[in-house]
């Protein structure tokens, strides 16, 4: 499910990613200058390719990884480990009856692990194809790996700005790895919520589904 929902967000991904390259581009050439436009014109087709090259190598980042840096925890990164506390401040969520009928996720001082893989068994699994839960899956993929993606370029984008002067004679315009925090921050914020609320829109169509039996 989840590698269907990746591929399904390529082009999205690609294209957010690319946008980003292309932003830096834009910042460091002067479009005034007939010259640098032929520049700009190789560096923004450089940019699509390295766009393709990017997302593939975000795909090939373990998951555990990507998780770790989104939520920024070394363990029970996901929020599924939390999801008795994000249940509770859910409008949406009826937390009692939530947590009678699923006492076993809910249950007080679980471990953040345990109550990850019951959440996934218990009620993410019978609910999983439903829309609300599928959109939010999707997105919260896509937002993951544009994080990703943007964390890469970022860090390239750092090594160059220290590197690029001395070694190749060429001054990178302060704007590119400002705009390039300014985007993952963004990406690293949206991949947060989007996290946050695919578990809580799976908590919410298996509470609907109960209170319809």
């Amino acid at each position: 499910m989840a590698n269907d929902l990746k591929s399904e967000n390529f082009k999205s991904l690609f294209f957010i990613l690319a946008a980003s390259l292309v932003a830096s581009v834009l910042l460091q050439f002067d479009l005034k200058n007939a010259e640098n436009f032929t520049e700009l014109a190789v560096a923004g087709t450089g940019g699509l390719l390295l766009s393709a090259l990017l997302v593939m190598v975000a795909n090939l980042i373990p998951q555990s990884i990507k998780h770790k840096l989104v939520f920024t925890r070394m363990s029970h990164e996901l929020p599924a480990c939390r999801v008795d506390r994000l249940s509770r401040s859910e409008p949406r969520i009826d937390y009692d009856l939530v947590r009678a009928k699923w006492p076993d996720v809910f249950e007080e001082g679980l471990d953040g692990s345990v109550r990850n893989s019951r959440w996934y068994q218990q009620i993410y699994k019978p609910v999983k194809n439903e829309p609300s839960v599928l959109q939010a899956h999707r997105s919260f993929l896509l937002y993951r790996d544009a994080f990703s993606g943007l964390l890469l370029i970022l860090i390239t984008t750092s090594v160059f700005a220290l590197l690029s002067e001395p070694v190749f004679q060429v001054k990178l315009s302060p704007w590119v790895p400002i705009a390039q925090v300014v985007l993952t921050l963004i990406a690293l914020v949206a991949a947060r919520v989007a996290g946050n609320r695919f578990v809580l829109n799976a908590v919410a169509a298996a509470e609907q589904d109960q209170v319809q039996e």
